[in-house]
């Protein structure tokens, strides 16, 4: 090919290289597009962590608990309790150390949870703290199974929902009183600045809900929180502050001693997707503050939001990982030792097999050393004996001296000598027990 071919292909090649550009610039667009991925990392496994976030913005400690088992003992008192688990892992002894820690001035933060099969009985509210509830005819009728639910009187009616529709004047004039009442001077401490920082990590994925107003004491002004349904509590302690939502108890908060023990029937309003809606962070955070002045924080705060045992092998590696660890260096160690060789198998020598006169001379040596020579003697005599009897039939049936008779005849030797031969017993000398032996054998190979 020569010099000008070349140039006119690579202007060929260069134009269509050019074209394409062109096409694809002309056919597509640069344009940025945000995809929703969820919640990731701790906020992932933690339906507690913009809670967490939030307090600790608000100049709270907070320590998220992942379980009720690996919780220990009890925080000091000035430190709130959030459990948002139904508690199924509490026994009857863990629920009066919990109660003991609010009397002793503790803070606690509950959901309630529907009844469920309890095997002990629990004392009432006013049998533990001396309530008279001698006049209540209906005292055991509306008692809850839940050990916490019990101590404090408290029971789950039957749940209400709601239905959100926007257009409908009831929601939305509430929503508008609540939004218009608000001057935003809220002198109990709370900035809600800070929370606007926290709520952008948040997707908001949920469906709304029907608001409602709520009034706590000490507040002055109604909060709004969006619900669609709960399960409402009948309280039997009359002195006890209850927040309701259309004439149904949504929330009970009971001195206990000198603590507090605050139950709501429904707690994901604190939850990572909903904190930031509506009023639910000032909620909450007038909750944490149930026991403090607006300028007094509490201590610490405890989020637990889980109450499964942990696994076996949870525990396992929680109280014995160095043995685990010890263990399985040496198993696999051992793998390695018994998985490698060096060159090949080193062939098993053959056992040399000892000859039967060794047996025999042992055996001979042993009755002779444990002084069992007429052993030795009488089986020789009865192997001359069994010769005979298979030679001569008969044999067996003569006497004595027939038999030493013949025997003597056929050997050439004198009666008295065969006689001494086979009859005699006492031989102390080993040469005369080596040559009554050899004369048997010589004997018995003769016939």
């Amino acid at each position: 090919m020569d010099k000008k071919t070349g140039i006119l292909i690579s202007l060929l090649i260069g134009v269509i290289i050019a074209y394409a550009a062109y096409a694809f610039y002309e056919s597509h667009e640069y344009k940025e597009v945000t995809e929703r991925t969820g919640l990731l990392s701790e906020a992932r496994r933690n339906p507690l962590y913009a809670s967490r976030l939030f307090l600790k913005r608000m100049g709270i400690p907070a320590v998220t608990k992942n379980s009720v088992q690996g919780m220990g003992g009890f925080p000091d008192t000035d430190t709130v309790l959030v459990i948002v688990t139904s508690r199924s892992s509490f026994s009857e002894n863990r629920t009066d150390e919990l109660l003991d820690w609010v009397e002793s001035g503790g803070h606690l933060i509950a959901r309630s949870v529907e009844d469920w099969n309890y095997a002990k009985k629990h004392k009432s509210f006013e049998e533990r703290f001396g309530k008279d509830d001698s006049d209540d005819d209906n005292s055991d009728k509306n008692e809850s199974r839940d050990p916490l639910q019990r101590l404090l009187g408290i029971s789950t009616d039957k749940s209400i929902s709601f239905k959100f529709d926007p257009d409908k004047d009831s929601n939305k004039s509430t929503y508008e009183e609540n939004e218009d009442g608000d001057d935003g001077d809220d002198d109990s401490g709370f900035d809600e600045s800070i929370f606007g920082t926290i709520a952008d990590f948040l997707t908001t994925s949920a469906s709304d809900r029907a608001p409602h107003t709520i009034s706590l004491d000490g507040v002055d002004k109604s909060l709004t929180i969006q619900t669609n349904g709960f399960k409402p509590l009948i309280v039997t302690n009359a002195q006890s502050e209850q927040v309701k939502i259309n004439n149904k108890t949504f929330m009970v908060r009971q001195k206990v001693g000198e603590g507090l023990v605050t139950l709501v029937t429904d707690l994901r309003f604190i939850k990572n997707y909903h904190l930031e809606k509506s009023d639910h962070a000032k909620i909450f955070w007038h909750l944490i503050h149930g026991q403090h002045l607006s300028l007094n924080q509490p201590s610490e705060v405890w989020l637990i939001h889980d109450d499964e045992m942990p696994s076996i092998w949870t525990l396992m590696w929680r109280n014995a990982w160095a043995l685990i660890l010890s263990l399985s260096l040496i198993f696999l160690t051992w793998i390695l030792m018994v998985s490698r060789r060096f060159g090949p198998l080193i062939p098993k020598q053959a056992e040399d097999r000892r000859s039967l006169k060794e047996h025999i001379s042992s055996s001979g040596n042993f009755y002779w050393k444990h002084k069992n020579k007429q052993k030795l003697i009488d089986s020789s005599r009865h192997a001359l004996m069994l010769r005979l009897t298979q030679i001569h039939p008969g044999w067996a049936q003569r006497n004595k001296d027939e038999q030493l008779t013949l025997l003597a005849k056929h050997a050439s030797m004198p009666v008295e000598e065969v006689n001494k031969l086979l009859y005699t017993e006492n031989f102390e000398q080993a040469d005369e027990f080596t040559q009554l032996v050899k004369q048997l054998e010589k004997l018995r190979k003769s016939i």
